[in-house]
């Protein structure tokens, strides 16, 4: 290389490196400077009835329609809601010659909350006759596992027939291919007149991931049953749920879980609106209810079920009343004024369910379903996404006096309608809410220009309850948005002091809500998604107090910082998010300490801007944990599509 040659190289590159430190993006932490205290609430979780969340995913049953109370529902949320009818999920199986007719009835029934049955009328001594149930895209059945069976029965005779000779009642699990994997016979003496509850312990002699459950009658009779449930005894700490997704759900870390949904509490008109007590006791005593997603539900998975999970998840339980209105999306109706005060006391009887001593009339019901302690209930939401209409201003004082009069010491969530105008904000603070409900679905773009939400909200009135937010959709580029945003949360954690993310769960091949859902399953697996990630990211590393901070050289609003503090472990923890496509250093100069560790520990969940996780790849985004060098002042590389989160040890 000639001198002239070299002496241009060489300016190239000293002016390279001048423009590349003389722009180097850097933030300034000072480690003794809090600004604002983070809510110990600030991450939970919001459970709704939506994409077969409870029965078919969390509650563990494993048949579906087993009290035969499907009919068709019609919903602009679900096409599929008309193809449900009473036998949906039911076959008819008459085998070795027998004859006869099975149909859904109504007479005669087990109670008046489960009307309807199935009648079989076998019309000769041959063969069996009765009907298969498929589950919920089949029945998986593990080898090694014990499943409850059991089922509700009513034999009469047929005419001129002996009551008992020769009838027999069997029930078997088998596998896709007919191979029968256990047994059960109840022959004369076994069998009683009128509604009886048989029982049996199934152990299958090998797994399958699509089996059945087939029940059948032998002899010339009328048979009526109803109530039929398999469920498997392995269930979380056996409290009835399925085990992977309340593991799934606790590994967030939830500081509270708001139940049981936003749309279905107030439903599609009054008839339809979430009814809490129907929802206690014995499950064949439960009132099954269709919902405004297009399907029924059981409620197997009750009221005193989610006050239990709360408490299996560490988490505040955070129910949510209707207040008088139905869903203003579905038929808007609102209950009488006159009639009002049925509505509201059975939301003040709630509290007495969870909080009530023994001597109370439902603290007596909580303890007699296995509960005598207090579930401490602290937190009641009042209504979810209500319009601004003269009908809810009506109504909702009158709710929001009868719980501060009573239960002053209870924080009642206040609502406004879907998106980022809420329109019931100031109003639900004059009414002296603790805070007020937002919902947002937006775009990427919109999470990440509104970072800066919550930086100069009025800081006088209610605080902010984000209880439902998706970025529309389950790619990388949607979950590093939500972070972007919730840097911004953290940042004003005196203003926003509760956020989940919604919807929770979702069953593939029964999703309702098709834009985003955090956590995703079929009978197998449980695939966590991006979001997930981020939410449970920002979760076990949220820290107790904001830092102030001075960034240098920004680089716009796709990249993002939250620094805060972990008391309890002298830890300074610094989120980074980077929603652009290429990688930059950014250096780090810690204030206000004297000591630093020596390494810090690094958490990184990163990819290409569409990478999601899916049924074939669960673990295509993935956070990745590495050690760090670490001082006072540092350099860290921040990936391009990520989320990092630094933590490092201070001390004076």
């Amino acid at each position: 290389m000639n001198m002239r040659l070299l002496k241009i190289y060489l300016t190239i590159v000293s002016t390279t490196i001048i423009i590349s430190y003389g722009t180097a993006q850097s933030i300034t932490i000072h480690a003794d400077k809090p600004t604002v205290n983070l809510s110990p609430n600030l991450y939970g979780l919001f459970f709704e009835d939506i994409n077969f969340a409870a029965d078919g995913g969390l509650y563990a049953e494993l048949i579906q329609n087993r009290s035969f109370e499907y009919f068709p529902v019609y919903s602009t949320f679900n096409s599929k809601g008309h193809l449900l009818e009473p036998m949906y999920a039911w076959e008819k199986k008459f085998v070795d010659g027998a004859d006869g007719h099975i149909y859904v009835s109504r007479s005669l029934p087990l109670n008046a909350n489960n009307p309807s049955n199935l009648e079989l009328v076998i019309t000769n001594n041959n063969g069996y006759a009765g009907v298969s149930n498929t589950g919920y895209d089949g029945i998986p059945l593990l080898q090694g596992e014990k499943y409850n069976f059991s089922f509700y029965c009513a034999i009469q005779k047929g005419d001129n027939e002996p009551m008992y000779q020769g009838k027999k009642i069997q029930a078997y699990i088998e596998d896709e291919n007919g191979d029968i994997l256990d047994f059960v016979e109840w022959t004369n003496d076994k069998i009683n007149i009128g509604w009886t509850k048989y029982s049996h312990t199934f152990s299958p002699k090998h797994s399958t991931k699509k089996g059945k459950l087939t029940l059948l009658f032998h002899g010339k009779l009328n048979v009526k049953f109803d109530m039929v449930s398999l469920i498997p005894q392995n269930t979380y700490r056996g409290h009835g749920l399925r085990s992977d997704l309340v593991t799934a759900l606790k590994d967030l870390k939830p500081a509270f879980l708001r139940f049981p949904g936003g749309c279905i509490v107030h439903g599609s008109g009054i008839e339809n609106t979430y009814n809490w007590k129907e929802t206690l006791g014995e499950v064949e005593q439960r009132k099954p209810k269709w919902n405004l997603w297009a399907y029924h539900q059981s409620f197997g998975l009750g009221y005193y079920e989610y006050f239990q999970l709360c408490e299996d998840l560490g988490a505040e339980p955070l129910p949510v009343m209707p207040v008088g209105v139905s869903c203003g999306w579905m038929k808007y109706e609102c209950v009488p004024l006159n009639e009002l005060d049925n509505v509201i006391q059975d939301a003040l009887d709630l509290v007495e369910f969870a909080n009530g001593g023994v001597d109370t009339k439902w603290g007596k019901i909580r303890a007699d379903l296995g509960h005598p302690e207090p579930f401490n209930l602290k937190y009641v939401c009042l209504g979810n996404e209500e319009e601004d209409t003269p009908e809810l201003l009506e109504r909702f004082p009158i709710f929001a006096k009868a719980f501060q009069n009573k239960y002053p010491e209870i924080k009642l969530l206040g609502t406004s309608s879907p998106g980022d105008d809420v329109p019931l904000y100031d109003y639900m603070s004059k009414l002296g809410m603790w805070s007020s409900d937002e919902h947002y679905y937006e775009d990427p773009s919109w999470y990440i220009k509104n970072q800066t939400r919550f930086d100069k909200w009025d800081r006088t009135k209610a605080k902010v309850f984000i209880g439902e937010y998706a970025s529309n959709g389950i790619k990388l580029i949607n979950a590093i948005s939500e972070a972007i945003f919730l840097t911004g949360v953290e940042r004003n954690g005196d203003v926003v002091d509760m956020t989940a993310y919604a919807p929770l769960l979702a069953r593939y091949g029964n999703t309702q809500w098709e834009k985003a859902n955090m956590i995703y399953f079929n009978n197998e697996k449980v695939v966590l998604t991006p979001n997930y990630y981020v939410q449970q990211l920002f979760s076990l590393n949220k820290g107790d107090v904001s830092l102030k901070n001075e960034l240098q050289n920004w680089l716009g609003d796709e990249v993002a910082v939250s620094t805060t503090m972990d008391k309890s472990s002298n830890e300074i923890i610094v989120k980074v998010v980077n929603a652009k496509s290429t990688a930059f250093t950014l250096q780090i100069n810690l204030e206000g300490i004297n000591k630093v560790a020596k390494e810090g520990k690094l958490i990184t969940l990163k990819g290409e801007r569409n990478d999601t996780n899916t049924e074939q790849d669960p673990n295509k985004v993935k956070p990745v944990t590495s050690v760090v060098k670490t001082a006072k002042k540092f350099n860290l590389l921040v990936q391009p599509n990520s989320l990092q989160i630094l933590r490092v040890v201070s001390g004076k």
